[in-house]
């Protein structure tokens, strides 16, 4: 696949300082337990004899957002799923991350394809970045996903977030089912509401390939809906994350320092030594090493270039 350069547009630039406290407070009020609608449904075809496909994809979910850190110039709020388990009980499964940061310098912009897991880090000057707030968001093994910067507006009572242009791999709802492009570019907007808080996604599924011109095959409008609620199997995730937290901290912080000190790009395997990346991961939640140790062991999963 072709590497295409990251073109940022944003606002006039504003004088660097301190993050807005309503920044802050918007970011750290999507903490919360949720239940989730996502709804993606193709709304134009672009490329010529591509048919839109008429069946929306439409799920639901239940998940505690808890903040995983609250600096002055950096939040994380970490996502978790509720899930049933065989035995009619509930099982917690660690899933995405947004990783807040405040006039942040160095950009990660996707540039892969499914066997080339690659993202061009792009450093921007702090004229540049002064008033935004970059969003991070990582899979579930906290190894990047898609990254963008933006600006909060609070106006007419509204409190959104809206992004830059951000490239992103294909969606897991999507990746083992279709082949026919190759990532997807997007405009994610966040927005606080009475009951809590909506994302939307502007898609468009681009087309990206060797001996191809690059072209836009279909527009794909996403909505995902979090309305607030009370669950007593709140206790059940809290208490997870308490146990596992310092784990799964070292490994975010191990994946977004290595992003941020490669030299122009960031790739990793997820196999190397004869032991996967998600069975190592495994492994060490259980074993809960040492940070040290934790470094020393996803090491060897970075490639350099």
């Amino acid at each position: 696949m072709k590497a295409i350069p990251l073109i940022l547009v944003l606002a006039a630039p504003v004088l660097a300082g301190d993050p807005p406290s309503a920044d802050r407070e918007a970011i750290l009020a999507m903490a919360g337990t949720y239940d989730i609608t996502f709804h993606f449904e193709e709304t134009a075809a672009v490329a010529p004899g591509y048919e839109i496909k008429t069946k929306p994809y439409h799920e639901k979910a239940r998940e505690l957002v808890t903040v995983a850190e609250n600096e002055p110039d950096r939040i994380t709020l970490q996502h978790l799923l509720f899930v049933p388990d065989k035995k009619g009980g509930t099982r917690v499964i660690k899933h995405w991350a947004q990783v807040w940061t405040w006039e942040d310098t160095e950009i990660l912009d996707y540039a892969g394809s499914e066997d080339d897991l690659v993202w061009k880090k792009h450093s921007l000057s702090p004229d540049a970045v002064a008033g935004t707030w970059s969003q991070l968001i990582t899979q579930v093994d906290d190894t990047p996903r898609y990254e963008s910067t933006g600006r909060w507006i609070h106006q007419d009572g509204e409190s959104s977030w809206q992004s830059e242009p951000t490239r992103r791999p294909l969606p897991r709802r999507e990746y083992s089912k279709r082949d026919d492009y190759d990532y997807l570019r997007v405009i994610n907007r966040h927005t606080l509401t009475p009951t809590g808080w909506v994302h939307q996604q502007d898609n468009r599924k681009v087309v990206d390939r060797e001996g191809e011109k690059r072209h836009i095959l279909c527009h794909e409008a996403g909505l995902n809906t979090y309305t607030r609620v009370e669950d007593e199997k709140d206790s059940i995730a809290e208490n997870w994350w308490k146990e596992n937290a310092p784990f799964w901290n070292e490994v975010r912080s191990f994946w977004i320092e290595s992003g941020e000190q490669a030299p122009s790009e960031f790739t990793y395997s997820t196999h190397t030594g004869g032991e996967g990346l998600s069975k190592l991961l495994a492994r060490l939640e259980e074993e809960k090493p040492a940070p040290d140790a934790i470094v020393a062991a996803l090491q060897p999963y970075i490639i350099s270039k």
